[in-house]
């Protein structure tokens, strides 16, 4: 009756009753003890297995009893139960109120909720277990050496985090939750001293771009993986501890993020494992993973987007979720004053944080003199944050800079840029009953200016030396002048202040609902936390421009990014054999289906296949179009042999070469999904950015030619225009964000992290590679595409492409769903079929149908029977044989029932009441 299942970290269990119900198990240390909690949420942790039944829907079925009988022993202290570790299986222990606390902190509903620092700490604590490849949670404590503002009777919490390290002071630990693909980018200094599982990374496929010399240890290891350009966000929950919708937020959108990466990661495999029904046509099939470990996954897979699904996350918006996991490193500090918010207290011990940083201030002791400071601080001087937000309270407004006196009537540089961001800040968050959008301007107008403000710090500390002071705080036995002391690249972010609310601590009926939270809506199911996630996620967004290729002949493509694969640039061929290959009938093949009429007539012949791509993380966009050509003409390497950065400047000058061709958008220019005036182009309302369209020529390669198609564009060349007002005067571009859009020269540096302007002023999409078939090949293709469930495009009955390598197989169209968000409505009918085989249906088909409903009525039947034999056994057990009892008693006690008259324990034999 019980099956143990051992895996690190975690041990996890999963027990199959008599019945068609499977529960999951989970494994919780409080204190000394531990126990095993029973899951009830449709929720599977990166690192659980789960093997399904064939009863799968009947389990369903069962699965919602379960979750209304918990529900209702979950709200009654009486009635909570737990069972213990495997170690202590069978001997009585007592429900301790550490563990009922535990419970309780887990615990979610529909409505949001402030959450405090306990449950906050509880959370974080969980995702950190749940999802270890895309997060880590650290202490400034533990990662900087900072004291611990607070007393013996603060924070008392986590006092077992506390005392189990080396530094057993009193006070509050200021909690930092690292959001990063850790396997896509192991190099990374952050994954090597915040994860214990850095040097396991660091050894996947060598740890080099090139591998060193025969007999030379000391061989370059280099950042194979590009991980010094990954973009750096900053996000600050409550650097004033009684405004506290920020941390709650930032939790929250953790939780979106983190489950969508893990689900978008799966199955953990580059390709489906393919079966062959003869000759291989074109695809050297080297990843021989197993088929049944992917069709496990993909179960997993399945039952983790249905669960994103029923909250109201599309597909497209759960790829584009998993993307800002994936290519951003997001620094969370949920407390940054972490002892005022356990205190609900404004101020750290008397002091303002977000009075304590060294810009515009006169005194070298009125900074730096708290822990918030001081962590906020270090964290700036580990990374290179083009963007950051800081969540606050006492009023709803988003500003920027100028917020210091010494600008009070200027405008700041890029002025352009933050007001842009600023009012897609507003809109995207909007407003609710009784709160409108966002109001927006820079902080001297629509807060109030201060001295020492960590905003207008961020953003002019490294380019504005007058204004910052080395600071000698006396508090907590100083700080060191130098840690105040910055580079020119440090400090040039834009970091804008959220008011958030005009109650500090606004009622729970006006936090919003966990009902479709990436739905900028003004109904009720907004809220104070609702749309500050939304306002957190759209930051993370635009730090960085990004192209992707979505479609071939109305095929529709898994997304470019796809967290955990780990598809890094260590070799030049590597770009290759990760890119998506799509097989296309040669030109002669089009010619004869056009001869024949089968072929769309308003399709030329010349330019033949269509190619679709979008464009995110910008505005306007300037300019986009396809540049393509043969691999053969592409360097060994896309990416910059010694730092990762793509495309690699030799890359470049083939793409600009005569070998290569540029095939211009139907729609030359657009619009993002955050410009003032929505998205353009919309081809399909499933789409959340724009989709592009052009159509490519490929009659001059010929059969087993391999085409390497690249997307690019140009955005937002109107930030380089200057407000009326600027000061300091004489100055162009000075923040990160502007200038690595605008400034192809542009280079800064920090903690080894990179920002740089684009060489050609173009971003680059991951190239699609089509692979040119034969004219005697295509039977070959569909049936190899029919027997591995491949996704393909057809016409007339044949086919236009076919996804050679999917991932997904045919699974990301039919078996996962294709759902569309809430708030869109169908998408439009289109010319190509761009399912998988489906959209040839014939007789066979609808055969094929009927006999599956036999079957299935065939199994309800037996099914029925097999319960009704099950109940009958289960029965005799129970009347039979003596068993060990988890009782639901006032008292919450074990009874111990396991001996029998003069007897050993029985060993495995339990019922569970």
């Amino acid at each position: 009756l019980l099956c143990w299942r051992e895996h690190p970290p975690r041990p996890y269990t999963v027990i199959q009753l008599p019945s068609p119900i499977i529960i999951e198990i989970k494994e919780r240390r409080i204190g000394a003890h531990s126990f095993l909690l029973v899951d009830h949420a449709v929720h599977w942790p990166e690192h659980a297995h789960h093997v399904m039944s064939s009863r799968f829907m009947a389990t369903m079925v069962s699965m919602l009893l379960i979750d209304v009988i918990l529900l209702v022993a979950s709200t009654s202290a009486s009635s909570t139960t737990h069972l213990q570790s495997k170690q202590n299986m069978g001997k009585p222990q007592t429900l301790t109120d550490e563990l009922r606390l535990q419970q309780r902190l887990l615990q979610k509903e529909e409505q949001y909720e402030i959450l405090s620092s306990a449950a906050l700490f509880a959370r974080l604590q969980k995702l950190s277990q749940d999802y270890p490849t895309f997060c880590t949670l650290t202490t400034t404590q533990e990662w900087f050496g900072l004291p611990r503002a607070g007393n013996s009777a603060d924070c008392t919490f986590d006092r077992q985090y506390r005392d189990s390290s080396e530094d057993d002071t009193p006070g509050c630990n200021n909690y930092v939750l690292v959001l990063q693909d850790k396997e896509a980018y192991p190099e990374d200094p952050d994954v090597q001293l915040l994860s214990e599982h850095g040097e396991k990374f660091l050894n996947l496929e060598g740890g080099y771009w090139k591998q060193p010399a025969d007999g030379d240890e000391s061989g370059e290891q280099t950042a194979k993986s590009g991980w010094k350009y990954v973009p750096d966000v900053f996000l600050s929950g409550s650097v004033h501890g009684n405004e506290r919708v920020g941390p709650t937020s930032l939790l929250e959108m953790s939780e979106l993020l983190l489950e969508a990466a893990y689900c978008e990661s799966l199955p953990r495999m580059k390709y489906k494992p393919k079966q062959s029904s003869g000759k291989s046509v074109t695809l050297d099939n080297e990843h021989d993973q197993s088929a049944s470990v992917w069709e496990q996954e993909l179960i997993t897979a399945k039952n983790c987007r249905q669960s994103l699904d029923e909250k109201g996350i599309s597909s497209s918006l759960r790829q584009w979720l998993a993307r800002l996991v994936s290519t951003r490193r997001t620094v969370i500090i949920p407390t940054a004053n972490a002892l005022g918010y356990a205190r609900n207290q404004r101020e750290e011990d008397g002091i303002d944080p977000n009075r304590d940083f060294p810009f515009d201030v006169q005194q070298k002791t009125d900074c730096m003199q708290t822990v918030a400071g001081r962590s906020i601080n270090e964290l700036f001087r580990s990374h290179l944050f083009p963007i950051g937000l800081t969540f606050h309270g006492g009023m709803e407004v988003i500003g920027f800079e100028w917020g210091a006196p010494t600008y009070l009537n200027k405008d700041a540089p890029d002025a352009v840029a933050q007001e842009t961001i600023a009012g897609a800040y507003s809109r995207y968050a909007n407003g609710f009953p009784n709160h409108v959008a966002y109001d927006y301007g820079t902080m001297n107008e629509k807060v109030y200016y201060v001295r020492g403000g960590m905003e207008d710090w961020a953003f002019a500390g490294s380019w504005d030396p007058d204004r910052v002071i080395e600071c000698q705080p006396l508090t907590f036995g100083g700080y060191p002048a130098e840690k105040t002391r910055y580079n020119n690249s440090t400090l040039r972010a834009f970091n804008m202040l959220i008011e958030t609310s005009n109650k500090k601590e606004p009622t729970r009926d006006s936090l919003g609902k966990r009902t479709q939270p990436l739905v900028s809506s003004s109904g009720e199911e907004n809220g104070h936390i609702a749309r500050n996630i939304r306002l957190a996620l759209l930051a993370m967004d635009v730090v960085e421009p990004y192209v992707s290729i979505r479609g071939v002949e109305g095929l529709e493509l898994e997304d470019d990014v796809v967290p955990a694969v780990n598809p890094r640039r260590y070799d030049g061929s590597s770009y290759l054999e990760n890119s998506k290959m799509l097989w296309v009938p040669e030109s002669g093949r089009r010619r004869r289906l056009h001869d024949l009429g089968l072929l769309d007539k308003r399709r030329s012949l010349s330019s033949s296949t269509t190619i679709t791509w979008t464009v995110g993380g910008s505005f306007d966009i300037d300019a986009t179009e396809l540049v393509y050509g043969s691999w053969d003409a592409l360097p060994s390497n896309l990416a910059d042999a010694t730092t990762g950065f793509y495309p690699s400047l030799e890359a470049l000058s083939f793409m600009q070469s005569n070998e290569f061709t540029t095939a211009p958008a139907a729609e030359t220019q657009g619009r993002s999904r955050w410009h003032s005036k929505g998205a353009y182009p919309i081809s399909n309302d499933d789409d959340i950015n724009p989709t592009f369209e052009a159509t490519i020529d490929l009659s001059k390669y010929p059969p087993g030619s391999k085409i390497a198609v690249f997307a690019k564009a140009k955005v937002d060349k109107a930030w380089l225009n200057p407000a009326a007002n600027v000061g300091p005067s004489i100055l162009g571009p000075v923040s990160h964000i502007v200038n690595a859009r605008a400034n192809p020269s542009y280079f800064a540096t920090n903690a080894g992290k990179i920002i740089r302007g684009r060489q050609d002023s173009w971003w680059y999409s991951a190239p699609v590679t089509l692979v040119v078939g034969s004219l005697d090949e295509e039977d070959e293709v569909v049936k190899d595409a029919t027997l591995n469930n491949v996704p393909l495009a057809l016409m007339n009955g044949h086919a236009t492409a076919v996804h050679l390598n999917s991932r997904m197989g045919g699974s990301s169209n039919n078996m996962l769903g294709r759902t569309k968000p809430p708030s869109v409505a169908q998408p439009k009918s289109r010319n190509r079929a761009a399912s998988p085989i489906t959209a040839g249906a014939s007789w066979l088909t609808k055969t094929i149908g009927l006999l599956a409903v036999f079957a299935a009525a065939v199994m309800f039947v037996v099914r029925r029977w097999r319960r009704y034999a099950y109940r009958r056994q289960i029965d005799q057990i129970a009347e039979e044989e003596d068993g060990f009892a988890v009782e639901v008693p006032s008292e919450d006690r074990y009874h111990d029932n396991e001996e029998e008259e003069g007897g050993s324990p029985r060993e495995g034999h339990y019922s569970i009441d």
